[in-house]
């Protein structure tokens, strides 16, 4: 018996909402390095420190061998080294990032210059403006960044527990990367003590530098931890809210946007004709999945979470064709009956699931 197309994308949502919290548990690092040892690759890919054997570490200098090891010691599911040669230009080094890597990563760089800095914020930005993509970056003391993929570590100077001593704060970028890229998604940068450091240099105020959207650590009893797991947003308004400020926040919807971005692209987009039915299954299948990430406490399964068709939209795009009197005499069914040419317009409303930071107990005797 042939295979009937249509509803088997219903299967592939209800699969990734499923799986969400096993996929999200770890996340794609994504290091750039300028290393002359070699010039043979551009590429090269490790699951584990298992992987970066003697034969991988003799194609790095020493500084950029200690750089891998401290990304994969926060476990990332992956990390991508994109090596450049020390004379090349970062921009174009991206472009080929840009064809290499996959569209929901964290991307750092070793010993980056203020310029080097200044152009990987344009990327990130320009990346997901123009491309779709959703990388995330963490950077150390960026200009203009301000923006929700955009991490802004600010620490001037760490004590590594290691051998390293005292070291700039730019020198905890890698390791910062890979902890970030292998956290889970039920788990705030807050939670754990990071005992790659045995102290920091602290800004001044750590209340005022979080709000200027600085990602900072802080001296705590003697460990070394997360001030506040904050990305560089600080405009908010038109859709940009407080809660996209933090770093788990936006993990989720990245995620979110990433599984239902390739679910359309790979099984939907071209094959069916742009009929209600259609559509309703497309969102049926979205709305399943959203039921899974709710399941898993990614979503608030106590709030709705559902998609449909945008009314609104899609009774403006139809006015050009038959005019404003009798688009706006029809009814919502008659709106959603009526699709545009090749245009899906849905709309949903979910409410993604912060971790427990503040507390707040009053006693009274």
């Amino acid at each position: 018996m042939a295979d009937i197309g249509l509803p088997k994308i219903d299967i592939v949502f209800k699969g990734l909402g499923v799986s969400a919290v096993q996929r999200g548990s770890k996340g794609v690092a994504v290091l750039i390095i300028k290393d002359d040892t070699t010039d043979t690759f551009t590429f090269a890919e490790y699951k584990s420190i298992t992987d970066f054997v003697s034969a991988e570490q003799a194609k790095y200098t020493a500084g950029n061998v200690q750089y891998i090891k401290d990304v994969l010691e926060g476990t990332p599911k992956k990390l991508i080294v994109a090596r450049m040669d020390t004379e090349d230009t970062l921009t174009d080094t991206l472009q080929l990032v840009k064809g290499y890597v996959p569209m929901n990563c964290w991307i750092g760089m070793a010993d980056a210059t203020a310029q080097e800095q200044t152009d990987l914020v344009s990327f990130i930005k320009a990346a997901k403006t123009n491309d779709k993509k959703r990388y995330k970056l963490i950077g150390h003391n960026l200009t203009a960044s301000d923006d929700l993929h955009v991490v802004n570590y600010t620490n001037t100077s760490v004590v590594f527990a290691d051998e390293r001593g005292v070291q700039d704060g730019i020198k905890a970028v890698p390791w910062l990367l890979g902890y970030l890229a292998g956290l889970s998604l039920d788990m705030s940068a807050i939670a754990k003590p990071l005992q790659k450091f045995k102290s920091v240099t602290e800004p001044a105020d750590l209340e005022a530098a979080v709000n200027l959207g600085q990602f900072v650590l802080f001296n705590d009893e003697g460990e070394v931890r997360v001030a506040r797991a904050v990305n560089s947003l600080i405009t908010t308004g038109q859709g940009i809210t407080d809660d996209m400020k933090f770093i788990l926040i936006v993990e989720v919807m990245d995620l979110i946007y990433s599984d239902i971005f390739t679910t359309w692209k790979r099984f939907y987009k071209g094959k069916y004709k742009n009929h209600l039915d259609n559509q309703m299954l497309l969102i049926g299948a979205i709305n399943s999945y959203f039921s899974g990430l709710a399941l898993d406490f990614l979503l608030d399964n106590n709030f709705e979470n559902k998609a449909t068709v945008n009314l609104e939209t899609q009774r403006l795009a139809n006015i050009p064709k038959y005019g404003q009197d009798e688009v706006d005499s029809w009814s919502d069914e008659k709106v959603m009956q009526m699709t545009v040419s090749t245009n899906v317009f849905l709309i949903a409303n979910i409410k993604i699931l912060n971790a427990m930071e503040d507390f707040k107990f009053d006693i009274f005797m």
